[in-house]
């Protein structure tokens, strides 16, 4: 089991930013913090032996692909060990092909070249699962096999996101979806169990404790 926490809360301090952390990394079973590019470099200086991840062009995915790049590196810089990217929804919604597989390509081998992980999000809401097809495929081919099938900005109901992991998982098995929906209680930690859902998210630092308790971690 690979348990990740996300903190995109843009009205946070950095006092209370490390307050929030303090709770969830008292918690050893945290694989990997997913945090705004802007606290990055704060989080490094404090966060020890957990990967932490910048969150770009979140949560609309409207930057070009060079301020995209741009942001890539001033996070790779500021210490960030692996890379989370909104798919470029401007190049999607023109069906603009050509260029969101460039945009792929760069980020990929920008991340390749200093050796951090690359990671996309996409809004499966937004887009038909033909769409999504489309998507998750281009990124396959550069083995960006993990994906992350919602950003978590929107309240996603894990009902639903259960669904769309069953269905695009069916439809490319390369695929590996990681679990961002909303996720609350201990039903819905049962929910993953019984879907074989090994990796997902958590957005709230009540919920590690409960599952510490349920799943006998610390």
């Amino acid at each position: 089991m690979r348990v990740e926490f996300q903190c995109t809360d843009e009205i946070l301090s950095n006092q209370e930013l490390f307050v929030l952390i303090d709770q969830v990394t008292k918690y050893s079973f945290i694989n990997k913090i997913a945090c705004l590019p802007p606290y990055v470099y704060h989080l490094k200086k404090k966060v020890k032996n957990i990967k932490i991840s910048s969150i770009i062009d979140f949560p609309l995915g409207i930057l070009s692909t060079d301020q995209r790049l741009d942001a890539i590196k001033q996070s790779v810089q500021n210490g960030a060990e692996s890379i989370e990217i909104v798919m470029p929804s401007f190049f999607i919604n023109n069906k603009q092909t050509t260029k969101i597989k460039s945009d792929i390509e760069k980020c990929y081998n920008v991340c390749v070249d200093n050796g951090v992980d690359l990671h996309y999000m996409l809004e499966y809401r937004s887009y038909n699962y033909s769409c999504l097809y489309r998507l998750i495929k281009n990124l396959v081919k550069f083995n960006l096999n993990e994906v992350y099938i919602s950003t978590g900005y929107k309240l996603d109901d894990i009902y639903d996101h259960l669904i769309a992991i069953g269905i695009i998982s069916k439809e490319i098995s390369e695929a590996k979806i990681i679990c961002n929906a909303n996720i609350y209680t201990e039903n819905h930690l049962d929910l993953l169990k019984t879907n074989k859902i090994d990796i997902f998210r958590i957005k709230s630092p009540y919920m590690l404790s409960t599952i510490s308790q349920k799943y006998h971690l610390k």
